[in-house]
């Protein structure tokens, strides 16, 4: 099993991230992807002793997305998926969508997460 914890602090403009196992996670900051990363092991079995935490700036034009291994490997993010106004549950839809291609398939085991700031029309 694999598992990612993303908490933001949005009085401290923090995001803090941490995962275990074969979870992808990729942080869009003013329209440049970046990994953030999980560390090997497998949670109840091959785990590692201590979990690294990474903190980075949380900000209203930031995006994160957090994918199981369902998704192809060399999935590559569009512009679109960075759009802070776009209802996450449509990111992770189309997230799931484009990164299936005929050679290489989603999985039926796909699971996509996506953490945005809430727009300003929004709750």
């Amino acid at each position: 099993a694999a598992v990612a914890v993303a908490q933001v602090d949005a009085r401290a403009s923090v995001l803090r991230f941490a995962g275990v196992g074969n979870i992808g996670a990729r942080l869009c900051e003013g329209g440049t992807w970046r990994h953030l990363v999980s560390l090997p092991g497998i949670v109840g079995t091959h785990r590692p002793t201590t979990l690294r935490e990474e903190r980075t700036a949380w900000a209203d034009d930031r995006v994160l997305v957090l994918h199981s291994d369902g998704l192809p490997s060399r999935w590559s993010p569009t512009s679109d998926t960075c759009r802070t106004t776009t209802d996450p549950a449509v990111t992770a839809a189309v997230t799931i969508r484009d990164a299936s291609s005929s050679a290489r398939p989603v999985r039926d085991d796909t699971a996509v997460a996506v953490l945005a700031p809430t727009p300003p029309d929004g709750p």
